[in-house]
């Protein structure tokens, strides 16, 4: 499998960059990426508490001793350097970064930091996780390393239970889109190369970018070749995404405060929708990708308005961000738990993210992708997993796997 830094050592660098001043911003600091114009200037400055810190950058695909030592001495020279010409005394950073450094070794690339350069601040990452910080308070973003996982190949491993995280479902969903047509699943559409594109095409923070492509490419579901971040074993990895959704999800049984004709639910939704695109517009919100109206249509009643409905006479299933009454009343239901013969159920994403990012839009109605439908519904009684099997069969599976698989 390709090593993670695989694309132009440029885009190596900023993704790199981005990584830091992303664990810097979320520590509250301010951060400038200078661009890189050759005329020596720093990867990063960043202020905090009425200091100036100037971040100089090195990066290696090996956290070996002798790889990081000559990579942090460059970088204190190019810090010092760096701090030499800007105003008001600023603090000079060394940072190395490398896929995986050993705690030794990270104590090691200090210790020659201190004896060699005691006033300049130095830090130590990789993507695994661990950051280790030595100087000028810095030591805020310190970071163990998450508990290792037992060495065994990516074909018998568990995946980890942050695998299919929240975010972690929504990016893929954003790799799998360009397969998928638009009438099924709103994503971006596009074919990315590394954590900076991802996570500005899915509107995540590039840590969390970073996050999902070591730990799907560690479980062995993703590879980045040339034409950019590719998923692979998709049919494993769709199986393991249904086991991870096997979870109970918070529900209620609804009923009409005024029950309404055969299009109620429909009608409630689209008058609720919009009322919060207004509410958002005059909020000055600018990205409706992300901060759109969060209630769709789910399970069965999503399948048959994606005209993919097999089961009916199941009660309809609907989404809402949380269980609050007066959303429930803006939608025109009593806010009385009810339960017998509920007119509608109503639910709360355990992943609200990869849901509502995801909706489609039906006739002004929003409405679940077609992943998301087919994840919940697989574990319903009322014949979810005969559902299941016409969206896999009609759609995900001509999408997704080679002909000879289908």
């Amino acid at each position: 499998m390709p090593g993670f830094f695989a694309n132009s050592p440029r885009d190596k660098e900023a993704q790199v960059e981005s990584l830091v001043a992303e664990v810097f911003r979320r520590g509250g600091w301010k951060v400038r990426e200078e661009p890189d114009a050759g005329d020596g200037k720093p990867d990063l400055i960043a202020e905090h508490g009425g200091k100036k810190y100037v971040i100089e950058i090195k990066r290696s695909s090996e956290g070996r001793k002798d790889r990081l030592i000559p990579l942090v001495s460059q970088a204190i020279l190019q810090a010092q350097e760096g701090a030499r010409h800007l105003p008001g005394h600023p603090v000079a950073v060394a940072i190395v970064v490398a896929n995986l450094i050993p705690e030794s070794v990270a104590l090691q690339v200090k210790k020659f930091a201190r004896r060699h350069a005691p006033d300049i601040a130095v830090g130590v990452m990789d993507l695994e996780g661990m950051r280790s910080f030595d100087g000028h308070g810095l030591e805020q973003f310190n970071s163990e390393r998450p508990r290792a996982r037992s060495a065994i190949s990516p074909s018998n491993r568990m995946p980890s239970p942050q695998l299919f995280s929240d975010l972690n479902q929504w990016m893929l969903k954003v790799l799998l889109a360009p397969d998928i047509p638009e009438l099924y699943l709103s994503a971006p559409r596009g074919r990315y190369h590394g954590a900076s594109q991802l996570a500005e095409a899915s509107a995540v923070s590039v840590m969390s970018a970073f996050r999902f492509i070591e730990q799907f490419s560690k479980a062995g579901f993703l590879e980045e070749e040339h034409e950019g971040l590719r998923v692979v074993r998709i049919e494993e990895l769709m199986n393991r995404w249904l086991a991870a959704n096997q979870r109970s999800v918070p529900e209620m049984g609804v009923r009409w405060v005024l029950r309404g004709r055969e299009n109620a639910l429909r009608d409630a939704v689209r008058s609720y929708v919009r009322s919060e695109e207004r509410k958002h517009r005059h909020a000055g919100d600018k990205d409706s990708r992300v901060h759109r109206p969060r209630a769709c249509l789910a399970l069965f009643a999503a399948a048959e308005a994606l005209k993919l409905g097999f089961v009916y006479g199941v009660q309809p299933y609907l989404y809402i961000e949380r269980m609050d009454p007066r959303i429930l009343e803006k939608l025109g239901f009593s806010a009385s738990t009810v339960d017998v013969d509920p007119d509608v159920y109503v639910r709360v994403p355990r992943n609200d993210e990869s849901v509502f990012r995801a909706v489609v839009l039906n006739d002004g109605v929003p409405v679940c992708d077609v992943l998301q439908v087919w994840l919940d519904v697989a574990q319903h009684p009322s014949r979810g997993r005969e559902q299941g099997d016409v969206i896999w069969q009609k759609i995900l599976a001509p999408a997704l796997l080679p002909k000879e698989k289908r």
